[in-house]
Parts: C-alpha cells; sequence; structure tokens
C-alpha cells in the first residue's frame, strides 16, 4: 500500500455569477429593437384602451339608461365649462362630443347635475327643453339619454362589440415581443 503525499494546490474561486455570464453573451445589436418593440407596444395599448373606453362609455350609457331607466324631460340646459383641452392643432370640447350637463324633471321634481349623453346624429344635436328622455339611476338621475328604437338599439349593441374588440387589441397589444 503507498500512500501519496503529494498535496494538490487550494485555488480560491468564487461561485459562478450567471447574471454577468448572461450580461456577456447578450446580443447588444438587438437592444434598439426590442426598445422600439416596447414602446410600440405601449402607444399601441394607450391608443387601444382610449379608443375601447370610448366606445365601451358611450354603448354602457345607452344601453344601462334604455334598460334599467325611468322616463324624465328636460327641464334646464347649461353647458359644460367651455374649455377646450389641446391636443396639438385639434381642440377637443365637450358639446363636440355629445356630453352635455342640465337638469331633468321627474315626476315633478327637477334633479340637477345630469350628464347628457347625445349622439352626433342629424335630428339630435343636443338636448332641447321638454324633451322626453331616460335618466338612471331612477331615485338620483345622474345619466340622460334618448329614447332608442330599433336602430338606436343596432348602434348600441354594435359600439358595445367594437368596444369589446379594441379592448381585446390592448391586451393584445402587450404581447409584442
Amino acid at each position: 500500500m503507498a500512500f501519496s503525499l503529494k498535496l494538490k494546490p487550494i485555488s480560491i474561486t468564487g461561485p459562478k455569477w450567471k447574471f454577468l455570464d448572461k450580461v456577456k453573451a447578450y446580443p447588444y445589436k438587438s437592444l434598439p429593437r426590442r426598445i422600439l418593440r416596447q414602446i410600440l407596444a405601449i402607444i399601441l395599448s394607450l391608443l387601444f384602451l382610449a379608443v375601447s373606453l370610448l366606445f365601451l362609455g358611450y354603448s354602457g350609457s345607452q344601453i344601462l339608461t334604455n334598460s334599467l331607466g325611468v322616463d324624465a324631460t328636460v327641464a334646464d340646459m347649461t353647458t359644460l365649462p367651455n374649455t377646450p383641452l389641446g391636443i396639438g392643432q385639434y381642440q377637443l370640447v365637450y358639446e363636440g362630443a355629445g356630453v352635455f350637463k342640465g337638469a331633468v324633471d321627474k315626476d315633478g321634481k327637477e334633479f340637477e347635475d345630469v350628464y347628457f349623453v347625445y349622439p352626433a346624429w342629424p335630428n339630435y344635436t343636443a338636448p332641447a327643453n321638454g324633451e322626453a328622455v331616460k335618466v338612471w339611476p331612477a331615485q338620483r338621475p345622474y345619466i340622460a339619454a334618448l329614447e332608442m328604437k330599433g336602430r338606436g338599439w343596432i348602434v348600441s349593441v354594435f359600439f358595445l362589440i367594437v368596444g369589446l374588440v379594441m379592448f381585446e387589441f390592448f391586451l393584445l397589444a402587450w404581447t409584442i415581443h
């Protein structure tokens, strides 16, 4: 039996840093492309979210007031403050978007600070005094809209579907890799 008295040299090495290996192996030529894709994902998602909220808000208020609302008449019309929101060269005003503020008369009682959601159709551009509307909720109305007939329901359901599709696009925009 033989014993070897040779000693192995002791080497002091630290643990391998996997993070540093990944940093060294990262292809930096693809970094601008990755940044551009992330910026594109953010811009598209915000655009689709804004469009979806616009369509869902309009269709939701129309369907809600016509399904659960009660009859009332327009008592007084006041306009929203005409403070345009400047987006570049375009000015956004509430009345141009079909949202008005006024008062309604329901069962002989007048309620103020009711928001009217009006479509920009040729016959209905703004609420008029004495016009019949539907309001919701019944106890203290906050939203008023015109009563929808057959085509109005078709338009509202179409806007609801478009809003849901745009919301799905908002979610899909985050999958851009």
